[in-house]
């Protein structure tokens, strides 16, 4: 890219403060029996991917290693923003032990190395126990898709987009493979209502993210290749997807957060703040997300928008986290939708990818979208409302 192909190479590694995802901790044994069952915690629920054991366990045998001498109504430091949580006393009691017990029943990406994803450490089946929930309130930009798509802001359509979620830092206990245990610092996603808490709603929203995380794996793969051959992927910076998984809730210390037999999301991230890097058009403009939008839409041929680019910037990269993807509604129109474009009778927004979305989210390009899309013909993909062009559909839509 001319003079700018140097900034777009990762720098050395240099030592980064940043609060560590993973932790080892020591599988030290209580002295004594195991209590019968964790106090407060129900139903007892099988725990053996997450304590350890070769066979099932109940998952009050997981309290040993979760619960502390440490004073309830002291104040506690943030595992994700360093700062004290909990000064005086609580509004309730918190419950000793694990708060919730959940298995791993869908992730979808691979959990090998990949160009477009940081994997999770978490794989199908896996049984894990939540030791803490935390608000952070530096995620707040988290919930701001949602409340765009009910006051329709900027464009943003309204549907799945617009069910509210909770997102809550989690400390989370899971086996090291060894005979012990490791912590994971995770962003635990929940929907607000109740009847968003299920298998199907939390799947369309890691399908997003392993989509998101395919086209990442493209877009890497060409901007290596347009830095020249001589180009190392591991100096030169990429867009990484950070994989969720779909977890079900199989006990619960906290039913106000969430109950057995729910479904949550969850996501290894320990940053102590979420960016939005493409979302309204009006943020500081970074290139790596902003191409990678763009490449989206020119790679998908207009049919796609990956969207609400959000996470952070590390010596890596970017990091992204809870994608979106805008995809072209045509297939599901009727025939009526057809003739109301071709009389003149358009309704309103439907609500997918447009010129005046990708015009209002990516107002400007920068060197990187010039390697595949110098003439930025994405903004200008007319497509007719089925996604069809006219001879295929027969409509004469010319006047």
């Amino acid at each position: 890219f001319g003079s700018s192909s140097q900034n777009l190479r990762r720098p050395r590694r240099r030592a980064v403060r940043r609060p560590p995802s993973t932790v080892a901790i020591r599988a030290a044994r209580p002295r004594g029996p195991p209590p019968e069952e964790a106090e407060g915690l129900r139903p007892a629920a099988t725990m053996g991917g997450a304590c350890g054991h070769a066979g099932t366990a109940a998952i009050s045998a997981c309290s040993h290693i979760l619960v502390t001498d440490t004073d309830l109504h002291s104040p506690v430091r943030s595992p994700f923003t360093s700062q004290l949580v909990g000064a005086g006393p609580p509004e309730k009691p918190r419950p000793q032990g694990p708060q919730l017990a959940l298995r791993v029943v869908y992730a979808p990406l691979p959990v090998d190395a990949s160009q477009g994803s940081r994997p999770s450490p978490f794989a199908d089946g896996d049984e894990v126990a939540v030791a803490s929930l935390e608000g952070v309130h530096s995620w707040e930009p988290l919930g701001w898709r949602r409340d765009r798509c009910v006051s329709g802001w900027q464009g943003w359509p309204e549907g799945s987009f617009a069910r509210p979620r909770r997102f809550l830092g989690a400390r989370v206990i899971a086996s090291d493979g060894a005979g012990g245990f490791e912590e994971h610092l995770c962003m635990f996603q929940i929907g607000v209502s109740p009847k968003d808490r299920n298998l199907e709603t939390c799947t369309v929203i890691v399908n997003d993210a392993r989509d998101a995380a395919a086209y990442a794996h493209r877009f890497n793969v060409h901007m290596a290749q347009a830095l020249g051959q001589d180009a190392d992927p591991d100096e030169v910076p990429g867009i990484k997807v950070i994989a969720p998984v779909v977890c079900e809730v199989l006990g619960s210390a906290v039913p106000d957060v969430a109950s057995a037999g729910e479904t949550v999301i969850l996501t290894p991230y320990s940053a102590p703040e979420v960016h939005k890097f493409v979302f309204e058009g009006r943020e500081d403009f970074l290139e790596l997300p902003q191409a990678f939008f763009h490449y989206v839409a020119w790679a998908s041929g207009g049919r796609e928008f990956v969207c609400d680019l959000q996470g952070h910037e590390d010596e890596e990269g970017v990091a992204l986290v809870d994608p979106a993807i805008l995809r072209d509604p045509g297939a599901k129109l009727t025939m009526g939708d057809v003739l109301s474009v071709a009389t003149g009778m358009q309704g309103p927004d439907s609500g997918g990818p447009s010129e005046d979305r990708f015009n209002a989210w990516h107002p400007k390009c920068g060197q990187a979208c010039r390697s595949f899309d110098p003439q930025r013909r994405s903004a200008n993909v007319v497509r007719r409302h089925c996604g069809l062009s006219a001879p295929s559909c027969g409509v004469n839509v010319g006047g």
